[in-house]
């Protein structure tokens, strides 16, 4: 009979041995847990993945999640068939639950609600009821914050416009960059600003300076690479915001250059020669209209003329209208409610029995008036109106009853000024872009249409925050075009800029011509005033006999 060597039975022993072990570690159950990290916002609910593997039922395990910090806290607990949390960590409580319904598969995840920023961190999933030895793993929580980031317009340099972006509330600290409408990166005015609140939640801010083109929209992005979120913005700029360039400019003086250069010098002389020409009636035809202008005042004033010489009726006919004028106390009255004689005196002129009595005490009264001028004019506008017969017996009603009787005068002096603000209306029109390059007070003219409420609210806000005075310039412009009544809007701008910044209309070669129209309009009505005061001097005799009804209204 043949037997085994010792040292073979060693050998298959051993081998046995090894084999079992490896069957049976093979099916031993372990815990198993992701391999990448859970990302997560604040305010997310989330799931911290674990499981059992092979496939096993959890529902008479322990199942212990806590947190590894500086001092392990308890997150969750589960034994003896149910949750079991009376000592799990405050922050916690009300925010953590388990899958009963899956534990017979194996599936021990635990869910987290509400995730705040403190909730990151590394949590173990750990059940000490396996024989195994693999009854832990780890897992690792990232928690962000993020917010839109919002983009304004933060003025003009040189001929770009300069862009701001700006994101609060972020965590971990986010990188912020911009790029144009075909994804490339711009490069930015600068480093990033960053800021940190008490939350300590991140701010990042930067500037970009971008120049006109096609689309004119640009992209804002902020990013956080460990939380794996981004977040983007996008802009369009109007190609009205973009400061004019002067490359069409530029390549114009260019390619003239080289014409001068390349051209004979025939060719280079019909040129020039037809460019003056040009120059020249674009003068002519301005000089033409500057001239209509003034011959339309000139006639205005012709007129304003005429009526002066017969306002002189008063200061003339003195001792006539003393005699003649029977409403002095009417007249009286009228002059009273215009605060042009004292209270003293309107009640003497009642009281006296006559209407020559009356008359004198008027008369008086005019000559003793501060402003004797204006209050005879005044005195002979009331008197034209109540006894026209009295001016009728001096041989001037014709002359002076025309104008005032069928209103002649009133449409005139309309009309003149509706042309007056037509020609203001062209003159801002005409001058736009040097205006908007050389007016300084844009701001302050801004604010005395807003007073006028020839303005919104939101324009006038607009200009105030821009940043230079052509962007000022360019705003007050868009106002005046958008105004309902552009042409009284305009005129309005017009005599602002006249009072604030003459010199820029003094540039414009119109000067002295707007300087005459405006002296001219004051000496017409020097000249008014006095004529009218001359009447009622004249004829103060002949209006105290003839005016009767001194109290009465007009």
């Amino acid at each position: 009979m043949k037997t085994f060597p010792t040292s073979a039975v060693w050998c298959l022993g051993i081998l046995f041995i090894s084999v079992s072990l490896i069957t049976t570690g093979s099916s031993e159950v372990q815990v198993v847990g992701p391999a990448d990290p859970v990302d997560a916002l604040a305010g997310d609910d989330i799931i911290l993945p674990c499981s059992l593997k092979p496939k096993a039922s959890a529902e008479t395990m322990i199942v212990r999640w806590t947190r590894l910090n500086l001092t392990t806290e308890n997150v969750h607990l589960y034994r003896d068939g149910r949750d079991s949390n009376e000592d799990q960590s405050p922050s916690y409580r009300g925010r953590t639950s388990m899958f009963n319904e899956e534990l017979k598969n194996g599936n021990v995840s635990l869910k987290l609600t509400r995730v705040t920023l403190s909730d990151a961190g590394s949590y173990m999933c750990f059940i000490p009821t396996l024989t195994s030895q693999v009854k832990e793993t780890t897992v690792q929580l990232l928690v962000g914050a993020v917010s839109q980031p919002v983009i304004s317009i933060d003025g003009t340099k040189d001929w770009g416009v300069v862009l701001k972006c700006e994101s609060g509330g972020w965590f971990p600290e986010p990188e912020m960059e911009w790029l144009d409408s075909s994804g490339t990166i711009l490069p930015a005015d600068g480093p990033p600003e960053r800021h940190r609140d008490s939350e300590g939640l991140y701010t990042v801010r930067r500037h970009v300076t971008v120049n006109q083109t096609d689309t004119n929209r640009f992209t804002c992005r902020v990013q956080q690479q460990e939380i794996n979120h981004m977040k983007e913005t996008e802009i369009h700029v109007p190609d009205d915001v973009f400061p004019k360039s002067h490359v069409g400019l530029i390549v114009g003086l260019l390619a003239a250059a080289v014409v001068v250069l390349t051209a004979s010098a025939g060719g280079v002389y019909w040129w020039r020669k037809h460019m003056k020409e040009k120059q020249r009636q674009r003068w002519e035809e301005r000089d033409k209209k500057i001239i209509k202008d003034l011959e339309e005042r000139m006639k205005d004033y012709k007129l304003e003329q005429e009526k002066r010489r017969d306002a002189q009726f008063v200061t003339r006919n003195k001792d006539h209208l003393i005699q003649n004028v029977s409403e002095g106390k009417s007249i009286a009255s009228e002059l009273h409610k215009k605060d042009l004689i004292p209270d003293e005196m309107n009640s003497q002129i009642s009281a006296a029995g006559t209407s020559q009595d009356q008359m004198r005490l008027l008369f008086k009264a005019l000559e003793e008036a501060e402003d004797t001028t204006r209050v005879k004019s005044t005195f002979y506008k009331i008197l034209l109106d109540l006894e026209p017969d009295v001016v009728k017996d001096l041989g001037l009603f014709n002359l002076i009853g025309l104008f005032n009787t069928i209103g002649l005068f009133n449409t005139i002096e309309k009309q003149r000024q509706r042309w007056e603000e037509r020609g203001d209306a062209q003159f801002v029109t005409r001058n736009k872009d040097h205006l908007i390059q050389n007016v300084s007070e844009g701001k302050s003219i801004a604010s005395e249409l807003h007073k006028k409420d020839l303005i919104p609210d939101e324009m006038n806000s607009q200009i105030s925050a821009a940043g230079t005075s052509q962007d000022q310039m360019r705003l007050l412009f868009k106002a005046l075009e958008e105004a309902e009544d552009t042409t009284r809007v305009k005129s309005t701008f017009y005599k602002i800029l006249l009072d604030l910044e003459p010199d820029v209309v003094k540039d414009l070669g119109l000067f002295n011509l707007i300087g005459l129209f405006n002296t001219i309009e004051k000496q017409r009505q020097r000249w008014e005033e006095r004529g009218d005061a001359r009447f009622v001097t004249r004829h103060k005799d002949h209006l105290i006999q003839k005016v009767s009804g001194g109290i009465h209204s007009i």
